[in-house]
């Protein structure tokens, strides 16, 4: 790592990944923490850009900028922020934006050390690029991605990180709060950050999050009723089943929509506890953040998407602990009916009716 004379600072700074609040928050402590003593010797050039043009205006000014001499001597520091042409996008592959990239990089490893400074922060940056994998030799480089939840990876490690910024943010979680929070945003920590904020004002003065504030002020809350319905209705709860569905429907859900949906959450409890049963899936002790473990001789029985992924592991563990109760057998017999059902519902009739009474069905199979 490149770094200059003055307190062994590096002489380039880069922050990127895919959590873009991290990066953002990571950038902001940077530049207040190198910012020249004389603040007009600190410069900052936006870098969110939505076109070929405005990349390489940005490119322009983030060279003027370090050209440019210090006013009155010192160093100078410029912070090109929020770079969106250094990820997969259509400004990142142009060729124009590309030499314009790797002419810059010529200019970082001519400035002198202690003169000049850039700072890059780069949300969503497309670590193959050529100016990312040089950049480590001129200066530091640190990277934010949060975990991989879509392959059921670290799902620990991400619920913990979710209740350590509720701390940061002066919230306090409640049972099932950091479960309920995962569903909402997955991933994605800019989702999470915009959840946080509206739980804060939304709770202000009080402190304490429940699972009632966070569904009335989440994001996708319909796509969360819906969730909520599939699973009481695996797990046999008639009485939520009953409700969740009217409230639904009252909502304007399609009968046969909630259905198809419905129909996913029950194959895949079925699945899981055929394996549970075989020995093949074991779950974590409840109320735990730990993974399910699947043992690989489960492989071949896994269905694939047109993408050929495998269902996601911690939802497989979810629908299999709610249906504790039932055997395989029963869940399969659960399925039959669903089928029946899915029949009545386009040949005609009540489908209403028909619907209330099949899930009545389904939760006492």
């Amino acid at each position: 790592m490149a770094t200059t004379q003055e307190q062994g600072k590096p002489q380039h700074l880069m922050v990127g990944g895919g959590d873009e609040p991290e990066v953002s928050r990571r950038a902001r402590e940077l530049f207040a923490q190198w910012a020249p003593e004389d603040p007009l010797n600190a410069e900052k050039v936006d870098g969110r850009v939505e076109t070929v043009e405005g990349a390489l205006q940005a490119i322009a000014k983030t060279r003027e900028g370090l050209e440019t001499l210090p006013f009155l001597g010192g160093r100078k520091l410029v912070w090109l922020a929020d770079c969106t042409f250094l990820g997969d996008n259509v400004a990142g592959r142009n060729k124009d934006v590309l030499d314009s990239m790797a002419s810059l990089h010529e200019l970082l490893a001519t400035l002198p050390p202690g003169e000049a400074q850039l700072l890059v922060s780069a949300p969503g940056v497309d670590k193959r690029r050529s100016f990312f994998r040089q950049f480590e030799k001129l200066g530091q480089v640190e990277v934010f991605d949060p975990p991989d939840l879509r392959k059921g990876r670290d799902r620990g490690d991400w619920m913990d990180e979710i209740s350590d910024r509720l701390r940061k943010v002066g919230l306090t979680a409640g049972p099932g709060v950091v479960e309920l929070l995962v569903e909402i945003v997955g991933w994605d920590g800019r989702a999470l950050e915009k959840e946080l904020e509206k739980l804060r004002l939304y709770l202000k003065p009080e402190t304490k999050v429940t699972e009632q504030a966070v569904r009335e002020v989440g994001a996708g809350r319909r796509e969360l009723e819906v969730w909520d319905w599939c699973d009481a209705v695996v797990a046999g709860k008639l009485g939520p089943a009953r409700a969740g569905l009217r409230r639904l429907l009252d909502q304007g859900e399609s009968d046969v929509g909630l259905v198809m949906i419905l129909a996913g959450s029950l194959r895949l409890a079925a699945l899981g506890k055929a394996l549970q049963e075989a020995r093949m899936l074991r779950l974590p002790a409840p109320g735990g953040y730990g993974q399910p473990a699947l043992d690989s001789a489960a492989d071949p029985f896994l269905p694939r998407n047109a993408k050929g992924e495998k269902p996601n592991l911690w939802r497989l563990g979810k629908v299999t602990g709610l249906c504790a109760h039932r055997p395989a057998s029963g869940l399969r017999r659960a399925l039959y009916r669903l089928h029946e059902l899915q029949i009545e519902l386009v040949s005609g009739g009540d489908r209403i009716r028909a619907l209330e009474e099949g899930v009545l069905r389904l939760c006492l199979d």
